[in-house]
């Protein structure tokens, strides 16, 4: 188990306010009963705030101590043992000594066996009473330590998680990029080459920038998604053609990277790669009232064919999608699909509160 390091302010502040707590009790219990035998309280009082002030430093040098390691409760408790009995047993004759010597001159007649045991159990109240708080105490300290372990254990598995679902967005298209990098070196088309490799390389970097960030500015996301389909139009060609619809006052939020990179792969795969004409794809992104909506639709072969590529998607990217939103905003993220007007559409949309709290 992991030492332990509580916050020792807040240990000797309890610690402070029982041995306060004991002090008023004890000083209220001797100035009602000791008059009563006709004895000067004074000297009992500075005995007990004596013996409570050597009870009080050894017992918060015990305690600051034991909070610093790691042992269970049940080594605790022997550890404890071991250091309140021979505080205890010191105790005891201390205090008979100093009340025989300034307490009780006078009434030495009066000492009887019964005082001994009574010394006894008037030192072994507070010290035992301070030890089972203290056992209290490294208690829920111990279960606040478990549990934030096990917060740390379900943050790095949730942290590994969202690394593996980002590294599984970039998918092959590096084949469909080299081949068609290739046709334009057999071409001699030596500009729309160098064109390609200045936006594979664009796209590429934004991947291993922000592999290890949780949010980035929506315009570099943008940026990104542009670099991406710029070398889809080399693949295509002039028959497809994109459009954008961007909202200014969205574009300064930021947001999980590789968010719109899975919508657009499939939209490539299973709809422009699938029309034989004009292919068209639209970007979208507004900001409406709690939440920035992110959307990207396609002309895809029909309806028929588009409503059902996200079911034939929904083993790769897309469910990756989806993983990714849960895990990073649970049940406030929305991730829908909807055919209207020959355009299949896909939409995220995330809570721009949430955003501000991963920020």
């Amino acid at each position: 188990m992991t030492a332990v390091q509580p916050s020792l302010g807040r240990f000797w502040y309890w610690h402070l306010l029982y041995w306060l707590s004991y002090l008023l009790v004890k000083f209220i219990h001797l100035a009602v009963l000791v008059p009563l035998d006709g004895r000067a309280v004074f000297p009992y009082l500075m005995i007990y705030l004596l013996l409570s002030c050597i009870a009080f430093l050894v017992t918060g040098y015990v305690g600051q101590r034991e909070l610093r390691a790691s042992h269970s409760l049940r080594q605790q408790a022997v550890i404890l043992l071991r250091w309140l009995v021979p505080l205890w047993v010191a105790l005891v004759p201390l205090r008979q000594y100093l009340m025989m010597n300034y307490a009780m001159l006078n009434y030495e007649n009066d000492v009887s066996p019964l005082h001994y045991l009574l010394a006894f159990n008037l030192v072994l109240m507070p010290i035992a009473g301070w030890g089972a708080l203290f056992m209290v105490y490294k208690a829920n300290v111990l279960d606040r330590l478990e549990f934030s372990h096990q917060q740390e254990l379900a943050r790095q598995a949730r942290m590994t998680r969202l690394k593996v679902l980002r590294y599984q967005v970039n998918p092959h298209f590096m084949f469909n990029t080299l081949n068609a990098l290739n046709s334009l070196i057999v071409q001699h088309k030596g500009l729309d080459a160098e064109n390609l490799i200045l936006q594979l390389s664009a796209f590429l970097r934004h991947s291993l920038k922000n592999h290890t960030e949780h949010l980035i500015p929506l315009k570099e996301e943008l940026d990104a998604l542009a670099a991406y389909l710029a070398i889809q139009q080399v693949r295509f060609g002039e028959r497809l053609t994109l459009c954008w619809q961007l909202d200014e006052a969205a574009l300064n939020y930021k947001i999980p990277p590789l968010l719109l990179q899975p919508l657009a792969e499939n939209a490539i795969k299973y709809a422009v790669s699938e029309v034989k004409g004009a292919a068209q794809i639209r970007v979208a992104v507004r900001k409406c009232d709690s939440h920035i909506h992110l959307s990207l639709a396609d002309n895809g072969p029909g309806a028929a064919l588009a409503a059902g590529w996200p079911l034939q998607a929904s083993s790769g990217s897309l469910q990756n999608l989806a993983e990714r939103l849960s895990l990073l905003f649970g049940s406030k993220a929305r991730l829908a699909f909807q055919q209207q007007d020959q355009l299949f559409t896909g939409e995220i949309s995330l809570p721009l509160e949430s955003l501000d709290a991963i920020d």
